[in-house]
């Protein structure tokens, strides 16, 4: 069975690296980025949150561990 992604293409363009209330859900509670078979996204999804998680650490907005 698998998961309906939130993301389709009309609203893809909102995984930035400042949405980071989004970008958090995509996140254990630990810090670690969830795998595309709890999120349901496609491979391109995936990665474009994967990208935003890192570029958003990167700078200090989300918190590499808790």
């Amino acid at each position: 069975m698998s998961k309906k992604s939130y993301f389709d293409k009309n609203n893809e363009y909102l995984i930035n690296w400042k949405s980071v209330i989004l970008l958090k859900k995509y996140m254990t509670r630990f810090g670690d980025i969830k795998p595309r078979r709890f999120t349901g996204n496609s491979v391109s999804q995936q990665k474009k949150v994967r990208k935003a998680i890192i570029r958003a650490r990167e700078l200090g907005i989300i918190e590499y561990i808790k």
